[in-house]
């Protein structure tokens, strides 16, 4: 009897694998799709030559006023460059802006701060680090209290604003609305009441519309005489608009975690805290990240309506340069890309933070 030998495997198909075999499975898998991907590349190839070319080859890129913009043809970026200072820090003065600077490399710690301490540290140090931070970097930035000279609010802008508001209303609005969540989850009808009463109203009331109340008609409800900075108003409705939508990123995180959770915390004999801080709270982090990242993204955004309200952010700060005497050309679209691409960078890189803190949190056993 003939013995049986098992042939070697074959390689597959050239068409089949590879750079084509995608290209095939993907753009022309049948006669429908085919043509849907010839129309696209060929709209794509009469629009992105010219894009390019008026982006970047024909583009005028030195100079500092106007007048050095001398080809019509190509982007005058010229424009971006000598408004980038405004752009980036408003109308703080020149010599204080290494203090702006020195806020942000701070922030960029206190985020860091996780990755950076050892385990036994990062609930000790990095937690109150990351709670005190909005209240001593706008000190810092105020300057009096610690002895430096005093910069009026009137003076911040740029998107160094748009970071500073974001980052000290998502810091303190955290805890505010796991403190909501928790209320509106409770037993005792009172604070279930009041929860639910500041969670829907903040949700549920547009945001320029917090804007113009916390700007105009909140300082009606303070005695006469008393001036409470326009910013710091601002500030406070970010909170309670990011405490809102985030206590109810945090209700859909409790009800997710099973029951058994509840049970389990509660045989253990551990109190109400003890079980909600140490057993179920790092759960709820963990299956809402993608929520609470969104939600980030969409208050970093929503800073942009600022410019309705007399505040100097990075849009705000783009559209009075557009009004300028000296660049009457034109330049709006150049500003505003400008404006996109870093408004993207920032969003991009929040979304790489939490696919990280997402990674670390997953406690699976796929492979």
């Amino acid at each position: 009897m003939r013995e049986f030998k098992p042939q070697p495997a074959q390689p597959a198909p050239v068409a089949a694998r590879g750079v084509i075999g995608w290209i095939r499975e993907n753009l022309f898998p049948d006669i429908h799709n085919s043509i849907a991907t010839l129309v696209i590349i060929g709209l794509l190839a009469s629009v992105i030559p010219g894009m390019i070319s008026w982006l970047f080859i024909e583009a005028n890129w030195v100079g500092t006023t106007q007048a050095d913009c001398t080809n019509d043809q190509g982007a005058c970026w010229v424009f971006v460059s000598a408004w980038m200072q405004q752009f980036m820090y408003g109308s703080y003065p020149t010599e204080e802006l290494w203090r702006i600077n020195m806020g942000i490399i701070a922030l960029g710690l206190v985020i860091a701060a996780p990755y950076l301490l050892p385990t036994r540290l990062r609930n000790t140090v990095g937690v109150p680090l990351f709670l005190v931070f909005p209240f001593i970097g706008a000190a810092f930035l105020d300057g009096r209290l610690f002895g430096l000279e005093f910069v009026s609010t009137d003076y911040w802008g740029g998107f160094s604003l748009n970071i500073f508001l974001a980052a000290a209303s998502i810091i303190i609005a955290f805890p505010l609305s796991f403190l909501w969540a928790l209320g509106r989850r409770s037993d005792m009808p009172f604070i279930r009441s009041v929860c639910v009463i500041l969670i829907e109203f903040f949700r549920g009331v547009p945001v320029l519309a917090l804007f113009f109340m916390g700007s105009v008609m909140l300082p009606l409800f303070f005695p006469e005489g008393t001036n409470v900075d326009k910013l710091l108003r601002v500030w406070i409705v970010l909170i309670l608009f990011m405490s809102g939508y985030m206590a109810e990123v945090f209700r859909g995180g409790f009800q997710a975690i099973p029951e058994g959770q509840y049970e389990a915390a509660d045989s253990l004999g551990l109190s109400y805290w003890q079980k909600t801080l140490l057993i179920i709270f790092p759960q709820v982090i963990k299956v809402s990240m993608p929520n609470i990242l969104a939600t980030f993204i969409m208050l970093f955004k929503n800073t942009t309506f600022l410019l309705i309200i007399g505040i100097f952010e990075i849009l705000s700060t783009t559209q009075t340069a557009l009004t300028n005497s000296n660049w009457l050309g034109g330049h709006a679209p150049e500003g505003y890309i400008f404006v996109a691409l870093v408004f993207w960078c920032c969003c991009f890189g929040m979304s790489m933070i939490s696919a990280n803190i997402e990674k670390k949190l997953d406690t699976s056993h796929r492979n």
